[in-house]
């Protein structure tokens, strides 16, 4: 080998190995906090990027409830978390604070945001500006077990097709005996029933939560056709007892038991049911108004954001571009059963031939999301409007009387 040979080889060495110092030494650690009902899906897209990255993420589970105070209390000490997924209906609350980092323009200039699901995108942008994407999209369906139709005489392979027809076959898998019940509803927990419960009444001609002060909550027949519903299925003992005091803790566990016929779910239980159920038999249909083909759900899911004032931003944007990538579109979604965010990709190989897969993408059509303030007010703290009209309409039997309640209390709230 000639000296001048032998000097390019070392020099490619050294220029190789000062590579990967400068790589090391710019390597950033981050932090970022999920909410614990979704730590699984986000630690499989934290994990994925962490196998492909120098940028390391370690991941946060909050509890759902201490989530929102948390981040707002922590972004206003400077000690917030440099990436945050949070449930997306509270991002106009955070937008408002200016508790966010503006997104616009890096957004704009991602080719991949232009077939960002359009639910996220409305639910991200306030006054002009966008502060943060769709990270673990989900939509809420209803769930049926196709063994206990099967048993009551119905068809296996259709699901309720009406807030009626649920009412129809829950009491004929009630009749099936012994501890098996036709309907399941966490009825102490806000946050389950605006997910599975309120699409039911919009699907059926409702509007639910108020805007502002001057706006009208609770409007149409929708509200109380299913409140009614909800209602006889509970004097008839179609609904198992302890579901009035349920806060979600068997929102999942109590369909996933195989002794419930009917129960509004997510789009997250189809990769759950492949983890840990997977001779489960089950189908998937969207959640049903009055009337056949009146069909809706709540486009939920998590949005991905960073906090202002972060001192890792640069690093953290280039997670949010990754978020879109096709790389954790497909491996880190698709790939685990879960929707993705951008509708180019919505027909994958991962979805191909997979029915539950294509309903919830249908439902994530026909879904909606409110675009409210005071979410939490309204919907989600334990004394709700929503809660207790719902549990005053149900368990008390004082439906009309529920309803008017609720909507002055709305009102109010909206009014702040």
């Amino acid at each position: 080998m000639t000296k001048t040979a032998t000097r390019r080889g070392a020099g490619m060495v050294l220029a190789a190995f000062a590579a990967l110092m400068s790589s090391a030494a710019w390597a950033e650690d981050l932090t970022m906090w999920v909410r614990e009902s979704a730590a699984d899906p986000g630690k499989l897209m934290v994990d994925l990027w962490n196998s492909s990255h120098d940028n390391k993420i370690t991941l946060t589970a909050i509890p759902d409830n201490q989530l929102v105070t948390k981040l707002a209390t922590s972004a206003q000490s400077g000690d917030a978390p440099d990436i945050v997924s949070f449930d997306l209906i509270y991002m106009p609350d955070f937008m408002k604070a200016g508790l966010l980092t503006d997104l616009t323009d890096q957004l704009k200039a991602d080719p991949h945001y232009a077939t960002h699901i359009q639910a996220y995108k409305d639910i991200a942008t306030y006054e002009g500006k966008t502060y943060g994407v769709g990270f673990t999209p989900d939509v809420s369906v209803l769930a049926w077990n196709k063994d206990l139709f099967k048993a009551a005489g119905l068809d296996p392979e259709k699901g309720p097709a009406t807030i009626d027809e649920i009412v129809e076959d829950a009491r004929k898998i009630r009749a099936l005996g012994g501890d098996t019940y036709g309907f399941w509803f966490s009825g102490a927990c806000p946050g389950c029933n605006i997910f599975v419960t309120s699409p039911m009444m919009v699907a059926a001609g409702s509007k639910i939560l108020p805007k502002n002060g001057d706006d009208e909550a609770l409007t149409g027949d929708g509200v109380k056709k299913v409140l009614e519903a909800y209602k006889t299925m509970w004097d008839e003992k179609l609904i198992p007892e302890n579901a009035e005091v349920d806060t979600g803790a068997n929102f999942v566990s109590a369909f996933a038991s195989g002794k419930i016929g009917i129960a509004g779910t997510g789009g997250f239980l189809i990769s759950l049911m492949k983890r840990e159920h997977p001779d489960f038999n089950y189908g998937l249909t969207l959640l049903p108004g009055a009337e056949p083909g009146q069909v809706s759900g709540f486009v939920g899911g998590d949005v991905v954001a960073i906090p202002a004032k972060g001192k890792k931003e640069a690093a953290a944007r280039e997670f949010v571009t990754w978020v879109l990538s096709d790389e954790a579109q497909l491996q880190g979604l698709a790939k685990n059963s879960i929707l993705t965010t951008r509708t180019d990709l919505a027909d994958n190989e991962f979805s191909k031939g997979n029915d539950k897969v294509l309903t919830t993408s249908k439902a994530l059509a026909a879904g909606y999301v409110p675009w409210v303030f005071h979410f939490a007010d309204m919907v989600n703290s334990d004394s709700s409007p929503w809660i207790t009209m719902l549990q005053t309409a149900i368990f008390d039997g004082d439906v009309d009387g529920a309803i008017a309640t609720a909507k002055t209390e709305m009102k109010a709230i909206a009014a702040k």
